[in-house]
């Protein structure tokens, strides 16, 4: 473990063989679906190697890596429903010089929340996303980060605050905002939530 928290590729790949079967099980157990599992293990094997610095702090590494596992798969479960989302939102839109329109408007509504996510302070950038794009909770974050659910409401909190305003400076009086609405629920979810 130790040489694997500084970066050894040899004590990573030592460390995939003895686990990776018990990695895949445990995706199995959810997914029941041999090609998504697979996917699951590379994802939390790229988790693992992007996060190895934290390694030396975890206390039981099987613990660690079934909630890794469980945590992966219900992102990427979440990621699916969405997409099914937004495709049967797109499905329920006519078609015609509207949606043109209409999905060029959404583009630069996405562009400026991106925009302003991305000038978050780094560690209210990485709760921000894990809360608004894998959709996880206070306490699968905290699990995640290795943090408190305090720190994580803080850094939300202050997210939430400056993509607020950001959002707010920038789209205040202009006409494309209420076109974002109609076309991506979303959308008008985020408006609500922060204007």
């Amino acid at each position: 473990m130790s040489l694997l928290t500084r970066g050894d590729q040899r004590a990573f790949s030592l460390f995939y063989e003895q686990t990776n079967a018990a990695v895949y099980n445990a995706a199995m157990i959810y997914l029941k679906d041999t090609h998504m599992a697979r996917d699951i293990v590379q994802q939390v094997y790229i988790k693992l190697w992007s996060h190895r610095d934290r390694m030396q702090s975890i206390h039981s590494l099987d613990d660690y890596l079934f909630i890794l596992v469980r945590n992966t798969v219900f992102d990427h479960l979440k990621k699916i429903m969405a997409e099914r989302r937004r495709l049967a939102v797109l499905h329920r839109i006519p078609e015609g010089q509207d949606t043109v329109m209409a999905y060029m408007e959404e583009r630069e509504c996405r562009h400026l929340l991106h925009q302003s996510v991305s000038r978050l302070p780094a560690r209210q950038k990485e709760v921000y996303l894990l809360a608004s794009e894998q959709e996880m909770s206070h306490e699968e974050i905290a699990d995640s980060l290795q943090v408190s659910r305090l720190t994580v409401k803080r850094h939300l909190e202050l997210a939430r605050r400056f993509v607020r305003r950001y959002i707010h400076h920038h789209l205040h009086g202009q006409s494309l905002i209420p076109f974002c609405f109609l076309l991506y629920p979303y959308l008008y979810a985020i408006h609500q939530f922060f204007c």
